[in-house]
């Protein structure tokens, strides 16, 4: 991994700015928004706003989210993005039949958990319910690891047997298939036409965008992660709006010319 703010880094930038049809997307939690113990706090700070504003009236632009587009869409609210919801399952014309599966499913799920809610509550653990998909929360539990115990514990008599994706004191429980956030970057290239992008995220969840085959896509993780499979990185989550101011201006010399 390289840093994205290095010389190679800001020319890559540049010419990816200059491509008419590019795509910039981007993680929401840990990414564009900071993570804070409040799930439910988490937004974009007035700066960010305004730099994620000025590349998305620029170029085609999406957030790409583990978050329900319901949740999703009042936080980006003004800004002329795409959004992708629940890991890639919402915002894409997925079909009614590929919906109603998922919806289905996690509606067992959450009935077969309900039975651990006491437990997992008693350690620490929230369930979200996000309809196509759920997710386990721990950040507020007193032992993270008697938290993931529990969980792993509730989740293992699943039936289907679902995906299990982690986060940052999440894990997340996704209808096994082929929807992921990789899957939903390559579907709206395909839709929007692009001819190379930009995605940018912070942790497990991102590496299905990241380890895609597709030398199109310039990924960049928020910070330096030796496993992971972005090909750069930032620093820190703080220089997120130093990224889009940069790739704002980028973008308005290229349209200039």
């Amino acid at each position: 991994m390289r840093d994205v703010f290095s010389a190679p880094g800001k020319r890559l930038l540049d010419r990816l700015a200059g491509q008419a049809e590019a795509l910039f997307a981007f993680d929401f939690d840990g990414t564009l928004a900071r993570i804070l113990q409040d799930r439910h706090a988490p937004g974009l700070t007035q700066p960010t706003r305004d730099a994620l504003y000025a590349l998305a009236v620029k170029a085609p632009t999406a957030v790409i989210s583990g978050r329900s587009l319901a949740d999703l869409s009042p936080r980006v609210e003004g800004i002329p993005a795409h959004l992708v919801g629940n890991h890639g399952l919402e915002g894409l014309h997925t079909s009614e039949r590929v919906m109603h599966q998922a919806r289905e499913c996690c509606r067992a799920w959450l009935k077969a958990v309900s039975d651990d809610e006491g437990s997992l509550a008693r350690v620490g653990v929230v369930v979200e319910d996000k309809t196509y998909s759920l997710t386990f929360h721990y950040r507020q539990a007193g032992s993270s690891a008697v938290a993931r115990e529990a969980i792993f514990h509730a989740v293992s008599t699943l039936a289907p047997a679902p995906r299990l994706v982690l986060g940052k004191a999440v894990v997340n429980v996704i209808p096994s298939g082929n929807l992921h956030k990789g899957s939903a970057m390559l579907e709206l290239m395909h839709q929007l036409k692009s001819s190379g992008a930009l995605y940018v995220g912070d942790d497990d969840t991102d590496e299905d965008v990241f380890s895609l085959p597709d030398e199109r896509i310039v990924s960049v993780r928020i910070g330096k992660k030796t496993a992971s499979a972005a090909q750069w990185y930032l620093t820190r989550q703080s220089q997120i709006g130093l990224l889009l101011r940069y790739l704002a201006r980028a973008r308005s010399r290229a349209l200039s010319t």
